[in-house]
């Protein structure tokens, strides 16, 4: 399924937790456990402007928490713990210097 949304709010997430190995094509090549609720309440308004509310699970729900992130200014490795950001930031700086 596509989705079209705007202005997207998450209005309600589940109590369960699950930690998931992440990718972002913003970082790319850097991969970092994050743990996120296993389901959202999206409130949105679709591409003519009505409002929308999408309940999703499983995938859907963390992709909508991902690129939510994005809107807020936030990246996975915000949400990781230090060590995996540290040693995802070195991972990135070893690159860079191997390109250079």
């Amino acid at each position: 399924e596509e989705y079209v949304v705007v202005n997207p709010l998450i209005e309600e997430v589940a109590e369960t937790m699950e930690k998931v190995v992440e990718g972002c094509l913003s970082i790319p090549g850097i991969q970092v456990e994050v743990e996120r609720p296993t389901g959202v309440t999206v409130y949105a308004q679709d591409a003519r402007g009505a409002p929308l509310r999408i309940e999703a699970s499983g995938l859907l729900a963390r992709i909508f928490q991902h690129e939510i992130d994005h809107l807020n200014g936030v990246l996975i490795l915000d949400r990781t713990d230090r060590e995996s950001r540290k040693a995802a930031m070195r991972e990135m700086r070893e690159r860079l210097l191997a390109q250079s």
